[in-house]
């Protein structure tokens, strides 16, 4: 167990670490801390993989290598020696410390819930675990897609295989049309009344994103109503100043592109939010947990839970029945960029 000092203070369970995975509002100077892990499971997300070491540090020993996609337990989040300026928190896991900014927090949570028949046009759900296995048809041998921790699709339909286990048919944030199936046990159902409008109807609503500090304000006036930070365009892919409006808007979408040796192709990507026509947004990530410092193509990362919070409360909102709204020339919330 490391002592307390300046240069690192050890966190225990019990909190959610709203330093980086902040589903609420942005810690400032004059508010502690909120201690512990921000789920109980942490899935590296890199291709390469990572280090687990015997103390948070990027020179202390070596101790393990995780894999691509392993999940490891989360005990605890601890200052330590920062790999670079902006994000100094690492994760206790088994046997030390691994850096946070590649561990994708996650929960495991299979439901017991089964909508068996399946209203048109079906519903919204998130995945409830660290990865679903998609697959062409219910007990195939072949995983199509692997879907992360609170990515979203919709449900068209519900099936049950020769073993008596029920399987969802996914639609919007994979395939445009009916597409492969997940096992029901791996996703939550995202009722109506978790994705209603919040404050609707004010008139003074913006956006304010801030780029030297990587950070995004909810603004109703000049009273900031939600925070949280962000990683924003890569220098070259740079997310675009000015002032904008609200596009349009997803309750999910699979985003692909890049060059070659950089493409990308994210199934399931949470609530994004555009205003650009060249499709920046506003939009959830899972493929890294490092906000704070430049990672994306020029949209703007955000946690799940907050790209979630920002979709309900920009206007207009989105119905539920509908995948898309695009919103008329001018009407959308207006978005400032500095």
């Amino acid at each position: 167990m490391l002592t307390v000092s300046r240069r690192r203070f050890l966190m225990g369970s019990g909190a959610s670490l709203a330093h980086l995975a902040l589903p609420r509002t942005l810690l400032r100077e004059d508010i502690p801390l909120v201690i512990g892990p921000p789920k109980p499971f942490g899935r590296v997300a890199t291709w390469w993989g990572q280090v687990v070491r015997a103390e948070p540090s990027q020179s202390a020993k070596r101790v393990a290598s995780l894999t691509r996609d392993e999940v490891i337990p989360l005990r605890a989040a601890v200052i330590g020696d920062a790999p670079w300026p902006t994000n100094p928190i690492w994760y206790e896991t088994e046997g030390g410390y691994v850096h946070s900014g590649y561990v994708h927090p996650v929960d495991n949570a299979p439901q017991s819930e089964v909508v068996q028949d399946v209203p048109q046009p079906g519903f919204w759900a998130e995945v409830s675990v660290p990865i679903a296995s998609a697959r062409w048809r219910p007990l195939s041998p072949y995983v199509s897609y692997k879907l992360y921790y609170q990515t979203v699709y919709r449900v068209v339909k519900a099936v049950v295989d020769e073993e008596g286990a029920w399987w969802y048919q996914l639609k919007d944030g994979l395939t445009w049309s009916p597409g492969p199936y997940v096992r029901a046990e791996s996703l939550r159902r995202i009722p109506p009344d978790q994705l209603q409008p919040i404050s609707p109807g004010r008139t003074d609503k913006w956006l304010s994103i801030s780029i030297p500090d990587q950070r995004l304000a909810c603004m109703e006036g000049d009273r900031a109503v939600f925070e949280t930070p962000i990683a924003s365009g890569v220098y070259g892919l740079g997310t675009p100043l000015g002032e904008f409006r609200i596009l349009y808007q997803r309750h999910t979408s699979r985003m692909t592109g890049g060059e070659e040796g950089d493409r990308y192709d994210l199934p399931g990507v949470a609530f994004p939010t555009y205003f650009t026509w060249s499709g920046v947004a506003i939009h959830g990530t899972y493929w890294h947990n490092d906000y704070g410092r430049r990672h994306s193509h020029g949209c703007v990362n955000v946690t799940s839970e907050a790209a979630r919070w920002i979709f309900r409360w920009v206007e207009p909102h989105v119905p539920y029945t509908e995948h898309t709204l695009r919103t008329p020339a001018g009407e959308g919330t207006r978005v400032v960029v500095t």
